[in-house]
């Protein structure tokens, strides 16, 4: 009986020891929750501080850049949340364009200076293109101002099959810089200008006398969703760079920069290729600087862009090159080119000959002084075909067929027997250092 007891007492006392330990653990816990409830509600408050500290910096931030410039700069929601996006997820970007700004903003900048306007307007072309002046919208607008080709061309850009000038750094600047006086006439407040850029004149226009608004805060709610978000893009991209050291961003390196560029005019047609000798600069430089030329080719009387020491690199070689150039004109020396006596067989019209030989009809017809395009049987035309071409018809192995040389047989008369061989093929394929021929020797006619 007492041990029975005993194991009571032992087991009441366990179990007041575990009553104890969790009155204490209770407490304990109340302490907690009310530390964490203490230290989230000041870090909460820090936060609330800090963000308040930082939009009165932003805000001293912008209060400067509207004391420098006629664009009426805002802070607002809109504009925020452009600037977050930006400092979050596309810090990359900014980090590039503030690489990239170094070679065209010192052209941007001359040109709005030149026009006296703001200069601010420089940032658009980061909206625009990202500063990509090869850049191009699914509506087909081009170059770093992003422009169409009725307004370019109302603005007195060229675009032809050899050329693009919304692709031009300097000319759609200057381009762009016109627009922006007329749109500005009309409007005269900047950001109704900006809207106006991307939706349009006579969009923006409608839009006031739908809603009787004049000011573009007022009529941003009535705007298509890509106007309505472009000025606070814009702002939030001028802000971002202008004051891109108080946030930290990394600038990039790039390959290749425009190194002190100067313009000269290009008196004949000429490719990338032979201005590269001409100036000592790679053909990739060179369609860097010159973006607006299409199939790296430099139509006659057209301007372009070179490095200043590449331009002296140029005058020099440039009488040597316009004695050659001349020459090839007159067909006094060839290009990479073999004169063919081309004899006409039956069948043969100048529209297949041409074609066969990778000419124009006109071509032939110039050489030739041919006024119509009658050809009879035994004709002999001069044709100026390229070597690469000849390549491609003239199978360079042998023909298992071989002629003879007969007693008074010349290069000339055996190459008309076989139609579209040259002489020069076949003394080529010969080996043969003069026209003379032996009678009984063995001549390797070409594949056709």
């Amino acid at each position: 009986m007492i041990l029975i007891n005993s194991r009571k007492l032992i087991i009441d006392y366990f179990f007041y020891l575990l009553s104890c330990l969790f009155y204490q653990l209770c407490k304990m816990k109340k302490i907690l929750i009310f530390f964490f409830l203490y230290s989230f509600n000041l870090h909460a408050f820090n936060d609330q501080l800090n963000e308040n500290q930082n939009q009165k910096s932003i805000n001293l931030r912008i209060d400067s850049l509207n004391s420098i410039s006629t664009i009426n700069f805002e802070y607002n929601s809109f504009v925020k949340l452009y600037m977050d996006s930006y400092l979050i997820k596309d810090k990359k970007l900014i980090s590039k364009m503030l690489a990239i700004s170094k070679h065209y903003f010192p052209i941007f900048e001359q040109k709005l200076d030149k026009y006296n306007l703001p200069l601010e307007l420089k940032y658009l072309s980061v909206v625009e293109s990202s500063l990509n002046t090869r850049a191009k919208s699914p509506s087909g607008a081009l170059g770093l101002w992003q422009f169409m080709y009725p307004t370019a061309k109302e603005y007195g850009l060229r675009v032809t099959s050899y050329i693009d000038e919304r692709l031009d750094p300097f000319k759609s600047t200057e381009a762009a810089c016109k627009y922006f006086i007329k749109l500005y006439d009309l409007f005269g407040d900047w950001n109704l200008v900006l809207a106006a850029y991307n939706g349009g004149p006579g969009y923006i226009q409608r839009k006031m006398i739908s809603t009787g608004h004049d000011n573009y805060w007022d009529l941003r709610p009535h705007l298509r969703t890509e106007t309505r978000n472009y000025v606070p893009k814009f702002i939030a991209i001028t802000y971002l760079m202008e004051f891109h050291k108080n946030y930290k961003f990394p600038i990039d390196t790039l390959d290749i920069t425009l190194l002190n560029p100067d313009t000269i005019q290009i008196d004949y047609q000429i490719d990338y290729k032979t201005l590269s000798k001409l100036t000592c600069l790679s053909e990739e430089d060179i369609s860097y600087y010159n973006p607006s030329f299409k199939n790296d080719i430099v139509p006659k009387g057209s301007t372009i862009v070179l490095p200043k020491s590449n331009i002296d690199d140029y005058y020099l070689n440039y009488q040597e090159y316009k004695v050659f150039t001349q020459a090839v004109d007159d067909k006094e020396i060839l290009l990479d080119e073999t004169l063919i006596n081309y004899s006409v067989v039956a069948g043969d019209y100048l529209g297949k000959i041409a074609s066969n030989y990778n000419l124009k009809i006109y071509q032939i017809q110039n050489w030739n002084n041919l006024k119509s395009t009658k050809l009879n049987i035994g004709d002999n035309l001069f044709l100026y075909v390229s070597d690469d071409h000849l390549k491609k018809i003239n199978n360079v192995k042998p023909s298992d067929k071989s002629y003879t040389v007969q007693k008074g047989d010349t290069l000339c008369d055996i190459a008309k027997m076989y139609a579209g061989v040259s002489v020069s093929r076949i003394k080529k394929l010969n080996k043969l250092k003069s026209n003379n021929l032996k009678p009984g020797s063995k001549l390797i006619i070409p594949k056709i």
